[in-house]
């Protein structure tokens, strides 16, 4: 079995997601961490009960970083057949071959009467294509402790990709104060159901960037960028809380019942106000560098 610290291979197999058959795998270049997830066979119990483990645990909590796959070599026929019988919603890839269980040094010569079949394992592979974490089963019936795969997916800190994420969400941000400025401009002309949609749809956009700005602090090794991200997220969560507001003021002032709108209104406002800029996170890299060479 490979162990941590050892450069994860490469590789892409026909696969299962959401009822369709495509191809899956990882590639040189990785914007999120990676859960491998070798098993000997579908439909097995042992292997039933892992792979439903891991759909009620929905990916550690930490969707939008973290990339799942589920990789025997069954077919990608039997794949889809086995996680629409379970619910799964993530990837299982067929390694037909046993090409790709043998890289990782987890290609059984036999389980149960089976050959050539993935012993279960665990890979976490950080942004680097860096195993971080590697566990095997000593019996075909062993579970994975699914605590320490979770430890293991939020030890991974890198501050580059940290600092990619706050700028995609950024754009993100951006574009959600645009939308507000729209609706609030629709929302003064008293076009109150143009402005509740147009609310909604600054709602989304800063629902993503709250989620890419969570993301960013996730990943954040220097504390500085971390506590940077930690504000914008909170920032763009009381500006989402804002769309809302107006959005219940222009249907309140819609059906005539200004006092609650006014209500409401004020509470938008007071929002939008204690907003203010979003963090720097080229100052906060800047001082975090000046504190570590003080």
């Amino acid at each position: 079995m490979l162990e941590p610290g050892a450069p994860a291979p490469t590789f892409s197999h026909p696969g299962a997601h959401g009822g369709a058959i495509d191809e899956f795998g990882m590639s040189e270049d990785l914007d999120r961490v990676h859960v491998l997830v070798f098993y000997p066979m579908d439909f097995s119990p042992a292997c039933t009960t892992e792979m439903c483990s891991l759909r009620d645990v929905e990916l550690f909590g930490l969707e939008a970083d973290v990339e799942l796959l589920g990789i025997s070599v069954d077919s990608a026929y039997s794949h889809r057949a086995f996680a629409e019988e379970n619910g799964l919603g993530f990837p299982l890839l067929s390694d037909r071959l046993g090409e790709t269980a043998e890289a990782y040094g987890v290609l059984a010569d036999e389980i149960e009467g089976h050959p050539d079949v993935a012993q279960r394992s665990i890979f976490v592979v950080d942004l680097h294509r860096t195993i971080q974490y590697a566990w095997v089963a000593d019996t075909p019936d062993d579970q994975p402790d699914l605590e320490e795969v979770t430890a293991a997916i939020e030890a991974i800190q890198d501050d580059r990709s940290a600092m990619d994420r706050y700028s995609k969400a950024h754009e993100q941000f951006q574009y959600g104060r645009s939308e507000l400025d729209a609706a609030r401009n629709a929302y003064d002309e008293k076009h109150w159901g143009l402005a509740r949609e147009t609310f909604q749809e600054a709602r989304y956009y800063l629902d993503d960037a709250a989620d890419g700005f969570a993301s960013a602090r996730r990943f954040a090794e220097s504390e500085g960028i971390e506590a940077a991200a930690a504000t914008a997220a909170e920032k763009a969560r009381r500006l989402r809380q804002a769309t809302e507001w107006f959005a219940t003021a222009a249907k309140e002032y819609g059906d005539g019942d200004s006092d609650v709108a006014d209500e409401y209104e004020q509470d938008a406002i007071a929002a939008i106000e204690d907003v203010g800029e979003l963090p720097s996170l080229k100052e906060a890299d800047r001082d975090e560098r000046l504190a570590d060479a003080e």
